[in-house]
Protein backbone atom coordinates (compact mmCIF):
# COMPACT_ATOMS: atom_id res chain seq x y z
CA UNK A 1 0.00 0.00 0.00
CA UNK A 2 0.87 3.11 -1.00
CA UNK A 3 2.47 6.12 1.66
CA UNK A 4 2.72 9.18 0.49
CA UNK A 5 5.11 11.72 2.29
CA UNK A 6 5.24 15.52 1.43
CA UNK A 7 7.75 17.61 1.73
CA UNK A 8 8.34 21.75 1.03
CA UNK A 9 11.45 21.74 -2.06
CA UNK A 10 10.43 25.39 -2.86
CA UNK A 11 10.51 28.43 -0.55
CA UNK A 12 10.96 31.48 -2.60
CA UNK A 13 9.15 34.34 -1.11
CA UNK A 14 9.24 38.01 -2.33
CA UNK A 15 8.69 40.80 -0.37
CA UNK A 16 7.39 44.74 -0.80
CA UNK A 17 10.20 46.84 -2.39
CA UNK A 18 12.15 49.13 0.32
CA UNK A 19 10.73 52.22 -0.35
CA UNK A 20 7.50 51.25 0.13
CA UNK A 21 5.87 53.40 2.58
CA UNK A 22 3.92 51.15 5.14
CA UNK A 23 5.10 47.51 3.86
CA UNK A 24 8.59 47.34 3.45
CA UNK A 25 9.89 43.87 3.38
CA UNK A 26 6.61 42.40 4.15
CA UNK A 27 5.98 38.99 2.38
CA UNK A 28 3.97 40.14 -1.00
CA UNK A 29 4.09 36.34 -2.81
CA UNK A 30 6.24 32.90 -2.51
CA UNK A 31 6.92 30.48 -5.05
CA UNK A 32 5.79 27.40 -3.24
CA UNK A 33 7.05 23.79 -4.22
CA UNK A 34 6.20 20.40 -3.18
CA UNK A 35 7.66 16.62 -3.96
CA UNK A 36 5.31 14.11 -3.09
CA UNK A 37 7.27 11.03 -2.50
CA UNK A 38 5.73 6.98 -2.49
CA UNK A 39 7.72 5.21 0.60
CA UNK A 40 7.03 2.44 -1.19
CA UNK A 41 7.80 2.46 -4.52
CA UNK A 42 10.19 5.39 -4.81
CA UNK A 43 8.26 7.24 -7.10
CA UNK A 44 7.48 11.00 -6.71
CA UNK A 45 6.12 13.93 -8.22
CA UNK A 46 6.49 17.67 -7.78
CA UNK A 47 4.41 20.79 -8.11
CA UNK A 48 5.50 24.41 -7.86
CA UNK A 49 3.33 27.58 -8.06
CA UNK A 50 3.82 31.20 -7.29
CA UNK A 51 1.21 32.36 -4.77
CA UNK A 52 0.26 36.10 -3.69
CA UNK A 53 -0.33 37.00 -0.06
CA UNK A 54 -2.75 39.43 -0.13
CA UNK A 55 -2.72 41.36 2.31
CA UNK A 56 0.85 41.15 2.79
CA UNK A 57 2.56 40.02 6.01
CA UNK A 58 5.44 41.03 7.66
CA UNK A 59 7.78 38.43 6.68
CA UNK A 60 9.02 36.69 10.44
CA UNK A 61 4.70 36.55 11.17
CA UNK A 62 4.54 34.99 7.84
CA UNK A 63 7.44 32.43 7.99
CA UNK A 64 6.31 31.58 11.75
CA UNK A 65 2.70 30.44 10.56
CA UNK A 66 3.71 28.85 7.64
CA UNK A 67 2.83 25.31 8.03
CA UNK A 68 -0.83 26.16 8.31
CA UNK A 69 -0.42 28.48 4.98
CA UNK A 70 0.98 25.83 3.41
CA UNK A 71 -1.70 23.51 4.11
CA UNK A 72 -4.71 25.82 3.27
CA UNK A 73 -2.96 26.77 0.08
CA UNK A 74 -2.22 23.10 -1.09
CA UNK A 75 -5.80 21.99 0.55
CA UNK A 76 -7.65 24.26 -1.16
CA UNK A 77 -5.86 24.34 -4.48
CA UNK A 78 -6.68 20.51 -5.24
CA UNK A 79 -2.38 19.45 -4.72
CA UNK A 80 -2.60 16.29 -2.94
CA UNK A 81 -5.01 14.76 -5.48
CA UNK A 82 -3.09 16.13 -8.52
CA UNK A 83 0.22 14.84 -7.13
CA UNK A 84 -0.83 11.10 -6.13
CA UNK A 85 -2.19 10.77 -9.54
CA UNK A 86 1.17 11.48 -11.19
CA UNK A 87 2.80 9.21 -8.47
CA UNK A 88 -0.37 6.76 -9.71
CA UNK A 89 0.06 7.52 -12.89
CA UNK A 90 3.97 6.25 -12.90
CA UNK A 91 2.94 3.42 -11.09
CA UNK A 92 0.97 1.77 -14.18
CA UNK A 93 3.55 3.13 -16.97
CA UNK A 94 5.00 1.32 -19.53
CA UNK A 95 8.66 0.27 -18.33
CA UNK A 96 12.08 -0.75 -19.94
CA UNK A 97 11.86 -4.25 -21.26
CA UNK A 98 14.17 -6.53 -18.64
CA UNK A 99 17.52 -7.72 -19.52
CA UNK A 100 17.49 -10.45 -22.10
CA UNK A 101 19.98 -11.29 -25.42
CA UNK A 102 18.80 -8.86 -27.51
CA UNK A 103 18.28 -10.01 -31.54
CA UNK A 104 21.76 -10.40 -33.75
CA UNK A 105 20.90 -7.52 -35.86
CA UNK A 106 24.38 -7.77 -37.43
CA UNK A 107 23.80 -11.09 -39.11
CA UNK A 108 20.59 -9.89 -40.65
CA UNK A 109 20.40 -8.68 -43.98
CA UNK A 110 18.24 -5.56 -43.68
CA UNK A 111 17.96 -3.79 -47.30
CA UNK A 112 18.75 -5.93 -49.39
CA UNK A 113 18.09 -4.98 -53.10
CA UNK A 114 18.61 -1.93 -52.05
CA UNK A 115 22.44 -1.48 -51.93
CA UNK A 116 23.20 0.48 -54.80
CA UNK A 117 22.11 4.02 -55.87
CA UNK A 118 19.32 4.63 -58.69
CA UNK A 119 20.78 5.59 -62.01
CA UNK A 120 19.49 8.72 -63.63
CA UNK A 121 16.61 7.04 -65.53
CA UNK A 122 15.05 5.78 -62.10
CA UNK A 123 15.56 9.07 -59.94
CA UNK A 124 13.73 11.03 -63.17
CA UNK A 125 10.91 8.21 -63.20
CA UNK A 126 9.26 9.36 -59.50
CA UNK A 127 9.48 13.54 -60.96
CA UNK A 128 7.78 12.35 -64.18
CA UNK A 129 4.98 10.58 -62.24
CA UNK A 130 4.68 13.01 -60.32
CA UNK A 131 4.24 15.46 -63.02
CA UNK A 132 1.90 13.39 -64.75
CA UNK A 133 -0.15 13.11 -61.16
CA UNK A 134 -0.17 16.75 -61.19
CA UNK A 135 -2.05 16.95 -64.79
CA UNK A 136 -4.37 14.29 -63.63
CA UNK A 137 -5.38 16.73 -61.17
CA UNK A 138 -5.56 19.94 -63.16
CA UNK A 139 -7.84 18.22 -65.68
CA UNK A 140 -9.82 16.70 -62.91
CA UNK A 141 -10.31 20.07 -60.97
CA UNK A 142 -10.85 21.51 -64.84
CA UNK A 143 -13.74 19.13 -65.88
CA UNK A 144 -15.03 19.60 -61.96
CA UNK A 145 -15.30 23.55 -62.65
CA UNK A 146 -16.84 23.24 -66.14
CA UNK A 147 -19.38 20.91 -64.47
CA UNK A 148 -20.32 23.76 -62.11
CA UNK A 149 -20.46 26.43 -64.46
CA UNK A 150 -23.00 24.07 -66.42
CA UNK A 151 -25.38 23.54 -63.48
CA UNK A 152 -25.16 27.31 -62.81
CA UNK A 153 -25.86 27.81 -66.47
CA UNK A 154 -28.85 25.35 -66.39
CA UNK A 155 -30.00 27.12 -63.33
CA UNK A 156 -30.06 30.69 -64.24
CA UNK A 157 -32.13 29.19 -67.43
CA UNK A 158 -34.74 27.22 -65.38
CA UNK A 159 -35.41 30.28 -63.85
CA UNK A 160 -35.85 32.53 -66.68
CA UNK A 161 -38.13 30.18 -68.19
CA UNK A 162 -39.87 29.99 -65.07
CA UNK A 163 -40.25 34.39 -64.58
CA UNK A 164 -41.09 33.60 -68.58
CA UNK A 165 -43.69 31.04 -68.18
CA UNK A 166 -45.09 33.73 -65.04
CA UNK A 167 -45.30 36.66 -67.27
CA UNK A 168 -47.04 34.74 -69.87
CA UNK A 169 -49.97 33.71 -67.56
CA UNK A 170 -49.65 37.51 -65.71
CA UNK A 171 -51.04 38.55 -69.43
CA UNK A 172 -53.00 36.06 -70.34
CA UNK A 173 -54.90 36.66 -66.86
CA UNK A 174 -54.98 40.30 -68.00
CA UNK A 175 -56.35 39.73 -71.47
CA UNK A 176 -59.22 37.03 -69.99
CA UNK A 177 -60.12 40.27 -67.68
CA UNK A 178 -60.06 42.53 -70.04
CA UNK A 179 -62.50 40.63 -72.76
CA UNK A 180 -64.81 39.71 -69.45
CA UNK A 181 -64.93 43.27 -68.84
CA UNK A 182 -65.75 44.03 -72.59
CA UNK A 183 -68.36 41.46 -72.24
CA UNK A 184 -70.43 42.54 -69.38
CA UNK A 185 -70.51 46.34 -71.03
CA UNK A 186 -71.81 44.32 -74.13
CA UNK A 187 -74.29 42.83 -72.50
CA UNK A 188 -74.97 46.41 -70.31
CA UNK A 189 -75.21 47.88 -73.15
CA UNK A 190 -78.28 45.52 -75.04
CA UNK A 191 -79.71 45.85 -72.14
CA UNK A 192 -80.20 49.50 -72.42
CA UNK A 193 -81.22 49.79 -75.83
CA UNK A 194 -84.35 46.94 -75.08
Amino acid sequence: MANIKYEVTRWDVSCCHHAHPNQAGYAESVILGITATDSVSGKSAYKDERISINPCVELGQFEASSEQWIENQIGSGGWYLELQTRIAAQLSAPEPAPSREMPDFASMNIGDGYSELPSEEEAEAPAEEAEEAEEVEAETEEAVAEEEEAEEAAEETEEEEAEETEEEEAEEEAEEEEEAEEEEEAEEAEEEEE
